[in-house]
């Protein structure tokens, strides 16, 4: 679900109110149920949803227009869009039937006209002319729309494409192989869809098959650039403030939109008290309790009985590699050319990568805003979800990354979630190897910081003190301070190799957008990778594509492509598709081409949410919905939540209704 940032849970409005420090005032049963404002530091940077790959945007524009399919509070998928649909024997033919009677409404509410299967067709082939971050979803998946990339996006081109609308209200997707998992893409935005009419609307570069960015006013940040048939329309969006998502009064499923409004505020991070105080004061609905604070053990002691960690999620953050670092703006080093060439060389040498990967105290990192039981719970050593697959003797995909990973290198070690299976000790051990393989000692890696974000200031100064003392000063973390903005554009909006300015980087978290292994597996890929960026090489989406093949081919790329690649041909029997992809798992965690590191924020929480009435989703965006969500006026116990998780449990698991 492309890159997802760091979460801030903190906020500017809060500070105005309150100031910061102090743990002053108490949340009463006078708690607003009806309207939600939140604190983050993602932005949205368009309400293209066909188009964008971030999750900055997916977390509003999930909110505004809905798919044929959603999750809901237990993880079933359910109808959105569709009230029904269906696949062909071998489930390489999926039709979906659509609701009657689902409206478009324009940013003020007014009704626009009906939403039809056309609109799905028509969303599709938008998001293919204007170079979806997510078209590697659908390329390989649905029949021609590879082709259709690089073809001329012509209407005789997009009659070869796998979609069609079969009537106003049935629409029908041919896919290349059987693909048991498709039901679950549908919960992502590239195949949600657009009116043709009021897309030709907002200017001739907008019309289908003549696509031109400087004259299509569709999805930028402007509220009327889209049509709404989500949950909400945005009502207001005022960059680095606030944005203002109000119910959609015509909403085909209003009854289960219980918020009037959410507002999200802007917080870069500055404050670590800002949304303690503002949940003290009645603003936010749910905050963290930091253990980075000095009076943390006064928070806790005050709010005993009314606390909870919040779920396992099925994110992965951890450490990306610049293997062919070309930009040198921003370094405590690199004024040195030996240096610079010695780094290079360093990071192109797996022993060297081990060496980081067994200094890094994790647990330690993740501690700086998290309790440390959580922050050794949170832990994630594969780049995939548990829950993406399992076999059917009930083996875990965790398990067959294990089983895979000993096969391949003949040790064996736990990958599951909360186990650290590198051992400090060891690093020195393998920076022993890496100077036999030529690799000169001590090596510097810049790693850029947000300056005004505290947290993530902290874990990098943890980051570095872990590394250097249990490598004698042989790794040096060069923490590179810069602004939270230009540390965004570089390591997280940035989409050319050339620019990704550092050596190593911690921007790098994703999320599943289906149901499969897959869904992980291909942002590594040597050609279609998402993450290839990241670490300064090039995939298919760049002009200069195939220049680092000989780079990509001695890391190992290319056999992890093999690998993947002979994964995904398996389409019949699920056992054998599964055990193919862990094998490519356990190649990364091998060659620690990236070090996974843990799932997305966690912590431990005072809260006004009804525990689980909000979607869970581990793929999709259906995560990112307001929709479902409650508050009660009174804080959540922990006696409450825990009664409603046993519940909740009991329900997912087919032992109650």
């Amino acid at each position: 679900m492309k890159k997802l940032f760091t979460l801030l849970l903190c906020s500017l409005f809060a500070l105005t109110l309150v100031g910061c420090g102090s743990g002053g005032g108490d949340s009463t049963s006078t708690f607003d149920t009806e309207n939600l404002t939140v604190a983050t530091s993602r932005e949205v940077q368009q309400l293209d949803y066909t188009v964008t790959a971030l999750a900055t945007d997916h977390e509003v524009n999930a909110n505004l227009v809905d798919g044929l399919l959603e999750a809901d509070q237990y993880g079933n998928l359910v109808g959105a869009l569709a009230e029904t649909w269906e696949s062909n024997e071998d489930q390489s033919v999926w039709t979906f039937h659509l609701r009657e009677g689902v409206n478009w409404v324009t940013s003020t509410g007014d009704v626009y006209g009906e939403v039809t299967a056309q609109d799905f067709v028509t969303g599709m082939r938008h998001g293919a002319e204007f170079g979806s971050g997510t078209a590697y979803l659908l390329q390989g998946v649905v029949v021609g729309y590879n082709e259709y990339l690089k073809s001329d996006f012509s209407d005789e081109a997009w009659e070869e494409v796998g979609v069609k609308a079969v009537d106003d209200y049935t629409v029908e997707y041919t896919l290349v192989n059987p693909t048991p998992y498709f039901p679950s893409m549908t919960t992502y935005a590239v195949l949600y869809p657009i009116n043709a009419e009021f897309l030709e609307s907002k200017g001739d570069g907008c019309a289908l098959g003549a696509p031109d960015d400087e004259t299509c006013g569709f999805g930028t940040v402007e509220l009327d650039s889209i049509l709404y048939n989500g949950g909400y329309i945005l009502t207001t969006y005022d960059a680095q403030s606030s944005a203002v998502l109000t119910k959609n009064d015509q909403y085909w499923d209003a009854d289960n939109v219980h918020l009037k409004t959410v507002t999200r505020i802007y917080d870069d991070g500055s404050d670590p008290y800002s949304t303690i105080n503002g949940f003290e004061q009645g603003v936010y609905a749910q905050a963290a309790l930091n253990p980075g604070w000095e009076n943390y053990d006064k928070y806790v002691e005050k709010y005993d009985g009314l606390t909870h960690y919040t779920e396992p999620n099925a994110s992965v953050f951890g450490l990306v590699f610049n293997y062919n670092r070309q930009t040198f703006d921003h370094t405590n080093y690199a004024g040195d050319e030996a240096l610079r060439e010695n780094t290079i060389n360093a990071i192109r040498n797996a022993n060297f990568r081990r060496a980081l990967r067994a200094a890094w105290d994790r647990v330690a990192y993740n501690a700086v805003d998290t309790p440390e039981d959580l922050a050794t719970a949170m832990l994630r050593n594969v780049n995939n979800f548990p829950e993406c697959g399992s076999t059917s003797d009930g083996r875990d995909y965790f398990t067959l990354v294990s089983e895979a990973y000993e096969e391949l290198t003949g040790e064996a070690v736990d990958l599951s979630d909360g186990q650290n299976p590198w051992d400090s000790a060891t690093a020195m051990d393998y920076i022993a190897a890496a100077e036999e393989e030529g690799v000169v000692f001590p090596v510097h890696l810049d790693m850029l910081v947000p300056e005004e974000a505290t947290s993530l200031v902290n874990q990098s100064n943890s980051m570095k003190q872990s590394v250097e003392e249990a490598t004698n000063g042989q790794i040096v973390i060069e923490l590179v301070y810069d602004t939270l903005d230009n540390v965004q554009a570089i390591a997280y909006y940035n989409t050319d190799p050339a620019k990704a300015d550092y050596d190593i980087s911690t921007f790098t978290g994703w999320s599943p957008d289906y149901q499969d292994p897959k869904s992980f597996v291909d942002i590594y890929s040597a050609t279609a990778g998402y993450y290839m960026t990241s670490m300064g090489l090039t995939n298919n989406s760049h002009e200069n594509f195939g220049s680092d093949d000989a780079l990509k081919e001695e890391l190992g790329f290319y056999e992890y492509e093999e690998l993947y690649r002979a994964a995904d041909a398996i389409s019949d029997d699920l056992d054998a598709r599964y055990e193919a992809f862990a094998k490519a798992d356990a190649y990364l965690v091998a060659e620690c081409l990236f070090i996974p590191g843990y799932m997305d924020a966690r912590g431990n929480v005072v809260s006004h949410y009804v525990p689980f009435s909000a979607p869970y989703a581990n793929y999709g965006t259906s995560e990112y919905k307001y929709k479902r969500l409650q508050l009660q006026a009174d804080i959540v116990t922990t006696e409450q939540y825990e009664t409603a998780r046993a519940e909740w449990e009991a329900v997912r698991h087919g032992e109650a209704e």
